[in-house]
């Protein structure tokens, strides 16, 4: 059962447990609306109905089994709520167990071939012509890829169910920039790219987890290398702005069509999704990096001219006291 079918259920109760509290009330005030007409007629007419006696009886046994319905009513939805909320609980054991054994059998093998390739690359294990390293780079390259596409797929499903925990602390933005940017210089060379940046000097700490944050900031870097032109320029800046910091990200690349813009930060949605589509990717770059950016009460946006190229922009709020670094 997917989190729609447990929403669905979860709505589906509570109608049922409103229908059930207005069919009570209107009962009631139905009830109580004869006894004031009968009333009323003995107070006009100075005298008592002949069947006016077992009517009320006939009324007073009603709500009597009006109650005792709503008792009824009330005992069959609460049954009903608590084998949801163990149905509910057992779906979520169940999701957690797999995202886990998911991770624990998806990486476990990925963990030999990226060592092994590492060390033969390097020469660890001897030397190789430059053919052989070659086969072996693109070996340790596509294990990189692989354990990124894991770590994505596993970030969103987690992301889903809002089970994903943060550890805020105070940083400088511009570490987790330089540590990111480290990471990235072999694609920015194999593309023969330059990667600039422009880091206002003097910029606040901010609150936030060192972990997500660089791998929001890894997620769009990648995206402007992916599709910046071989040789290409990319621009990283950072500014202060009011009660926050300001990321822009600026490449010359491809670009977006105006009418996909609005789009481009669903979950595995891409441009040209064809199968003979020029740029690879699985569509949740843009995605991650949206998730984690509103984790952190900041925004994300874009401006695009296609064919000419493309700006993320990334603003994340400082802390009212935020320090200014030495």
């Amino acid at each position: 059962m997917d989190l729609r079918s447990i929403n669905s259920r979860k709505e589906a109760l509570h109608r049922r447990i409103i229908l059930d509290a207005v069919l009570i009330i209107a009962g009631m005030t139905f009830v109580l609306f004869i006894l004031f007409l009968v009333g009323t007629s003995g107070t006009l007419h100075k005298a008592r109905l002949p069947c006016e006696e077992w009517i009320i009886i006939e009324l007073l046994v009603t709500m009597v089994l009006l109650v005792i319905s709503s008792w009824l009513f009330s005992f069959r939805r609460c049954t009903d709520i608590k084998n949801a909320v163990k149905e509910f609980n057992s779906i979520d054991a169940i999701k957690e167990e797999f995202i886990s054994n998911l991770r624990h059998e998806l990486k476990t093998p990925l963990v030999p071939i990226k060592g092994y390739s590492e060390l033969l690359f390097d020469g660890t294990l001897g030397e190789m012509s430059q053919k052989q390293k070659e086969a072996v780079n693109k070996i340790k390259v596509s294990s990189e890829r692989l354990e990124r596409l894991i770590d994505s797929l596993i970030f969103i499903s987690v992301a889903k169910y809002g089970d994903l925990e943060y550890t805020f602390t105070t940083l400088r933005l511009e570490d987790i920039i330089t540590s990111t940017i480290s990471e990235l210089l072999i694609p920015l060379k194999q593309k023969e790219q330059k990667l600039e940046t422009n880091i206002q000097p003097g910029l606040q700490f901010i609150e936030g987890d060192r972990k997500f944050l660089k791998e929001a900031v890894s997620q769009i870097l990648e995206n402007a290398i992916k599709f910046s032109p071989k040789g290409g320029t990319i621009l990283l800046t950072v500014n202060e702005g009011y009660k926050s910091l300001h990321i822009k990200i600026i490449d010359k690349g491809i670009g977006i069509p105006e009418e996909e813009i609005e789009n481009i930060f669903q979950r595995f949605y891409q441009i040209d999704g064809s199968k003979t589509r020029r740029y690879g990717g699985n569509g949740l770059g843009l995605h991650i990096a949206r998730t984690i950016t509103e984790a952190h009460n900041g925004s994300i946006w874009i401006e695009s001219v296609l064919g000419e190229g493309t700006t993320v922009h990334i603003r994340l709020p400082t802390p009212k006291d935020g320090k200014i670094k030495e």
